[in-house]
Order: C-alpha cells, then sequence, then structure tokens
C-alpha cells in the first residue's frame, strides 16, 4: 500500500486524492491489527512492558486511521460508489479490541510483572515464522518498455467522454437485485467481526 501512494503522490490531487487516503488508511489500519497482535503475543511471552509500548502504538495507529477514514469522506477525486472505510465491522471491532488488550496489559503489569514501559517501540517481525503455508516472496515484475513515458503523456483522463444513456435506455434495463451490506456490528460473534456466509 505504501509503494502503491508513493507512486501517486505525482499524479494530479484532483483525481488520486481520494485513492491516496484509501491506500494511507490501509496503512494505519492493517499496521494497527499487527500491533495490537505483537502485543498480544508480547503479553504471553510475559513482557509487559513492551506489550504496553506496543499497544498503545497500535491505538495511536487506530486512531490515525480514524481520522483518514474521515478525511477520505470529504476528499475530492474519482472514486466508485459511496465508499466508507470506517463503518465495516473489522474496522469499527479494532479499536474496542486494542482497548481491551492494552487494560489487560496495564493491569497484568500493575499486578504481576512491573516492568517498565519503554521508550523504543519493539522491532515488528515481519517474516512469519508460524503457520500452514511457507510465504512465497513477491517480486514486482519488469515494467513492459511499452509504458514510456511519452506513452503516459498521450493518455489524458479529460478526452474520454462517458457513455449517454437516453431515457428509452434506462427503461430497458431490470432493476438490480441488491443484498443488504451494512455495517450490523450486533449479531456478529467472532472477534475479526468476520462472517462467513
Amino acid at each position: 500500500f505504501t509503494d502503491a501512494d508513493v507512486a501517486l503522490r505525482e499524479c494530479d490531487v484532483t483525481y488520486v486524492t481520494k485513492w491516496r487516503r484509501y491506500l494511507q488508511i490501509k496503512i494505519k489500519f492493517y499496521a494497527a491489527y499487527a500491533r495490537s497482535f505483537q502485543g498480544e503475543h508480547l503479553l504471553t511471552q510475559d513482557l509487559c512492558g513492551d506489550s504496553i509500548k506496543t499497544l498503545q502504538e497500535a491505538q495511536k495507529l487506530y486512531k490515525e486511521a480514524q481520522a483518514l477514514c474521515k478525511q477520505y469522506e470529504n476528499a475530492m477525486g474519482n472514486s466508485v460508489g459511496e465508499v466508507r472505510p470506517a463503518r465495516p465491522p473489522f474496522f469499527q471491532k479494532l479499536g474496542p479490541i486494542i482497548d481491551l488488550r492494552l487494560q489487560k496489559s496495564e493491569r497484568e503489569n500493575g499486578f504481576i510483572y512491573y516492568h517498565k514501559i519503554p521508550e523504543e517501540l519493539p522491532e515488528l517481525e515481519l517474516k512469519a515464522t508460524f503457520g500452514l503455508a511457507a510465504p512465497i516472496p513477491f517480486e514486482v515484475p519488469p515494467v513492459h518498455p511499452i509504458f514510456t513515458a511519452e506513452a503516459y503523456k498521450e493518455f489524458t483522463v479529460n478526452e474520454t467522454a462517458p457513455p449517454k444513456i437516453t431515457s428509452s435506455d434506462r427503461e430497458d434495463l431490470p432493476a438490480v437485485k441488491e443484498t443488504d451490506i451494512t455495517g450490523d456490528t450486533k449479531n456478529i460473534n467472532s472477534d475479526s467481526g468476520c462472517v462467513l456466509q
């Protein structure tokens, strides 16, 4: 997500502001999730000070993601449909999960361990050392020689006009059957907020 955000910095702001905000939300959100699980793992290893520091960082990242969600909703630019990144249950449930884990770490540190909270954040282990399958490293394929700076200069968004739909075309279209996808968090029993259907 970071690479995509960096790549979009050079593009026209009027077109990519929403895309950049969405990528920035993803960066902060997944970092908060990673820090949350790291804090829980450190607590199981009886490293309460490190766990508290990590969970405080997760809380900070989650609040930054929430702020970016508000910026995203108000940002100008191209997007597909009405996207509200702060509404899905997995986003809404992360905040309380982090708070509960932080409270547990602070409570156990106050009763049992009395560890000092370090100044520096513990390093996040990025390579998985467990699981069912070994991760395959991903390499970005090289850019095809057809994609040159000249080719990009010839491509403009302004020249493409949307298709013209007449009133008779609209009458021929059948109504779309849509399922309700509202962010109902009351009937979800899993920690992640995911539901298998």
